[in-house]
């Protein structure tokens, strides 16, 4: 009987040790001007696992449409690209910030995001698991000290 309990416990606990463990810091939605239709979402994911690991998808309230994105620079057009994944390298991080990586809120729903409001962003993983962010929207004055202190690292 007791290796049946210990074999249980040990498959209830499996699945826990598979999960990939991110860590998210520093997450920031820069709040939108009063026409804008998209938000970005930021953050620095951490990843202390040996694998590498994706983001497949993300979803939040008060928005049409969430896709995971790159912007890149093209003969001197600034340009966004869709991505099927981000990837987090194994022991590793990905920086979602302005210019690069990032979650698209495209369709801004009434009532507006504004600074200081708090959006929840579940990051959907390969595998099946998610992990929800509470992502605080920020004055775009931030987004922009953010960047400069970006630049100059």
């Amino acid at each position: 009987m007791r290796n049946i309990l210990n074999a249980a416990a040990l498959a209830l606990f499996l699945p826990l040790a598979a999960q990939a463990e991110v860590k998210v810091v520093e997450p920031w939605i820069p709040e939108a001007p009063p026409n804008a239709q998209a938000m970005g979402a930021f953050m620095v994911l951490e990843n202390d696992e040996d694998r590498e690991v994706r983001v497949v998808n993300a979803h939040a309230p008060g928005f049409d449409t969430i896709e995971l994105h790159k912007s890149v620079e093209e003969k001197g057009m600034h340009k966004m690209l869709k991505q099927d994944a981000l990837v987090i390298p194994a022991m590793g991080s990905l920086e979602l910030k302005p210019g690069s990586y990032h979650v698209m809120l495209i369709g801004v729903q009434e009532p507006r995001p504004k600074a200081g409001d708090v959006i929840p962003v579940r990051l959907d993983l390969e595998g099946g698991t998610s992990i929800t962010v509470q992502v605080p929207v920020r004055k775009r004055a931030d987004m922009m000290k953010r960047m400069q202190q970006m630049q100059g690292h």
